[in-house]
């Protein structure tokens, strides 16, 4: 019969915290702990799950009848050309409730002041939303070429564009090994550099691509708004807004990746440390305010809830799978499960409610700088 070794000392080492805030988390004094740690008692067999599930390990990992598994960090691959080359449709449906038009058009004559053609360049275009949305407000005589590295999202913004009345071109190439053979009056990107393990390299390559005095435009939304950003009437919205220890899976990212959840509050910073001059940030002002009035409730709806994974469906490898992906990134296996169970508390509030209404707030921040 295995030989028990209890394994809270070296689990205490490992999460870098002290025997006194360990018995806090318990419930028992620091003495007590040090006992446990020293051999000179074993806790109380109601502590034992307590123990464990605050360390994320088994029962049995704890009292060192099996060994400790070293769980691996499983990356996000949002990066990844296949990621994106299935979300063409999420792209074009998503993208259409994003923006006021008449907010991009005070952008463009008002904040920015363009009043002459510009070459544009949209890097990480996906299906070229910006040059759909920027580019009837700009001066006649501009033109507009979108750089990709996904090949099915190029070819459907080809098509998207193919009847409008001025000059278009899309690249199927990574931002990162593209060598552009002419400068640009406007260069933009939106919704990239979160998805990045090296945003700062990117930023400072999208740079290389810009004319002097050309402008740089980084638009991207702020994770913690984001979050906060969510009321749907008839939910609690202190529950709505709970991050369930979504924090440790950003802060994870951030240093096994490189992956930065707060750049969008970042990027001006950034912006300034690469050499752009009349730095400043402006924030989107859509707020999408969606109730059965809308002539187009239902799809929208149902856009929101399925692109934000608000579903009830998932199988039982699919939750084991997510909450593998959630530990893996900092979180217990607690609050992994908390934040499935809200989503599917959220999906089954819609289903149980088909006239609830919501507001969501993205907090998209638009950052921009002069080369």
């Amino acid at each position: 019969m295995p030989k028990m070794r209890l394994r809270v000392a070296e689990l205490r080492r490992k999460k870098h915290i002290s025997q006194q805030q360990l018995a806090d988390v318990v419930g028992v004094s620091f003495q007590t702990i040090s006992k446990w740690e020293n051999g000179n008692t074993m806790p109380d067999i109601t502590n034992l799950p307590i123990l464990a599930e605050y360390f994320n390990v088994s029962v049995d990992q704890l009292l060192g009848l099996v060994p400790l598994q070293e769980e691996k960090y499983i990356p996000t691959t949002t990066e990844s050309a296949d990621f994106w080359a299935e979300k063409f449709e999420y792209l074009i449906r998503s993208r259409k409730n994003s923006w006021n038009d008449d907010y991009a058009r005070f952008l463009i004559e008002t904040v920015w002041k363009i009043d002459r053609p510009v070459k544009v360049l949209d890097c990480g275009c996906g299906l070229g939303f910006l040059g759909k949305l920027f580019m009837p407000y700009l001066p006649k005589g501009s033109s507009y070429t979108g750089i990709d590295v996904t090949e099915k999202l190029t070819e459907v913004g080809e098509n998207l564009f193919a009847d409008v009345d001025y000059p278009v071109r899309f690249i199927t190439k990574n931002v990162m090994d593209y060598q552009a053979k002419e400068k640009y009056d406007l260069v933009l990107c939106k919704a990239v550099l979160r998805h990045l393990d090296d945003p700062n390299a990117f930023l400072a390559k999208i740079i290389e691509f810009a004319k002097r005095d050309a402008l740089i435009v980084c638009i991207d939304s702020n994770r913690e708004l984001e979050c906060d950003g969510l009321y749907v009437d008839g939910m609690d919205y202190f529950e709505l807004c709970n991050r369930n220890g979504i924090e440790k899976h950003w802060k994870t990212e951030l240093e096994q990746q490189g992956r930065d959840y707060a750049v969008a509050i970042r990027t001006a910073h950034m912006m300034r440390s690469l050499g752009l001059r009349e730095v400043d940030v402006r924030m989107n002002d859509k707020v999408n305010f969606v109730t059965p009035q809308r002539d187009d409730y239902e799809e929208i709806k149902q856009d929101f809830l399925k692109y934000n994974d608000w579903n009830a469906g998932l199988s039982s490898k699919q939750r084991e799978d997510t909450i593998l992906f959630f530990t893996s990134h900092g979180m217990t296996r607690q609050e992994a499960e908390r934040n499935i169970d809200r989503n599917i508390e959220i999906s089954k509030f819609f289903s149980e409610h088909p006239d609830a209404g919501y507001t969501f707030f993205k907090g998209t921040m638009i950052s921009y700088g002069k080369k």
